[in-house]
């Protein structure tokens, strides 16, 4: 779990740069694309971190009823 969310970040760090500067020239398209694909993967972040921190709230709340 600890390396995809690594991965994650990697790749949105990737994109960031990418957006900064260019490694090639990018159509408008394309340019909206990947803004919807990083803020997408922003958003998997954002919501695998409180499923982590959710997880980690039950296993210590954990009863044993």
């Amino acid at each position: 779990m600890e390396s995809f969310r690594n991965n994650l970040k990697d790749i949105i760090e990737d994109n960031h740069l990418e957006s900064l500067i260019p490694s090639r020239e990018y159509t408008e398209n394309e340019q909206i694309y990947m803004r919807g694909y990083t803020q997408a993967l922003e958003d998997m972040l954002e919501d695998l971190d409180a499923s982590i921190r959710e997880f980690a709230k039950d296993i210590k709340n954990c009863s044993l009823n």
